[in-house]
């Protein structure tokens, strides 16, 4: 997960659903944990269990979990919208009026392609897109879903 350094608010909202959503689990013992030291052996090397899907170290991977399930991954289809906002007019090809970006799509599709995916960085470097797992997700979409999860700790 690339988004700890530029997002740490994001993440730490993250984090506190992950470990909200899962409880602590001695392996050794393989029970769960109340507290923080196992009933059983005394032990605080904990692991975090999160129902129906396993045990592991660390809350990284219940947040790619959770994020997987609740917010859609970017479509690169906004991408082509957006550059046919940018080229809106028709171009002419011979005697044939045809769109510009189906146009580029078919005759240069790898130029088509890099044209996608450097409207897809520029809005990683706007925070609009994050990388979560290999896999891109809106931020908005993050932001609805801590909104949504966030429940406030109890003091």
């Amino acid at each position: 997960m690339n988004i700890e350094n530029e997002n740490s608010e994001l993440f730490n909202n993250l984090e506190t659903i992950a470990y909200q959503k899962s409880k602590p689990f001695c392996y050794t013992c393989y029970i769960s944990v109340k507290g923080i030291h196992c009933q059983k052996c005394g032990s605080n090397d904990n692991m975090r269990l999160l129902e129906g899907y396993g045990v592991e170290y660390g809350t990284d991977w219940i947040i790619e979990q959770l994020i997987s399930e609740n917010c859609s991954p970017v479509d690169e289809d906004f991408a082509e919208e957006s550059l046919r906002d940018c080229y809106p007019e028709t171009v002419k090809v011979g005697w044939v009026e045809v769109d510009p970006i189906d146009a580029i799509k078919r005759l240069d599709p790898i130029s088509f392609q890099i044209a996608v995916n450097e409207h897809i960085d520029m809005l990683k470097e706007d925070n609009e897109i994050i990388e979560i797992a290999g896999e891109d997700y809106w931020r908005s979409d993050i932001q609805k879903y801590i909104c949504d999860n966030l429940k406030e700790e109890v003091v």
